[in-house]
C-alpha cells in the first residue's frame, strides 16, 4: 500500500475534479446570459486542458464536441439549448 497520498490522489487529479465541478457551476450561471454555444467550448476546453490534453487536440475536440452535442440536441432532438448573446442569430 503507498502511504501519504491518501483516497484524492495527485494534485493534478484533485485540480481536474475542481476544474469539472466549477465548471459544472459556472454552466450553470453563464449558460442562459452567453449561450451554449459560447460556454460550452470553454468549459471542455478548461476540462480538456485539466485532463491533460493537449492545446491543439483540446482546442479541436472542444468545438467538434460542441457542435456535435448542439446539433443532437438541438436538432434531432429538439431539446431547447439556450442562446444567450447569439439569440438574434437562433434559427
Amino acid at each position: 500500500m503507498v502511504r501519504g497520498r491518501g483516497v484524492a490522489g495527485s494534485r493534478r487529479h484533485v485540480a481536474a475534479a475542481l476544474a469539472i465541478v466549477a465548471g459544472v457551476a459556472a454552466y450553470i450561471v453563464l449558460a442562459d446570459v452567453l449561450g451554449f454555444l459560447i460556454v460550452a467550448p470553454l468549459l471542455l476546453l478548461l476540462w480538456f486542458r485539466a485532463l491533460g490534453v493537449g492545446w491543439r487536440s483540446a482546442i479541436f475536440s472542444a468545438v467538434v464536441t460542441t457542435l456535435v452535442i448542439w446539433y443532437s440536441f438541438y436538432k434531432l432532438l429538439r431539446v431547447p439549448l439556450p442562446w444567450g448573446v447569439l439569440t438574434p442569430y437562433a434559427f
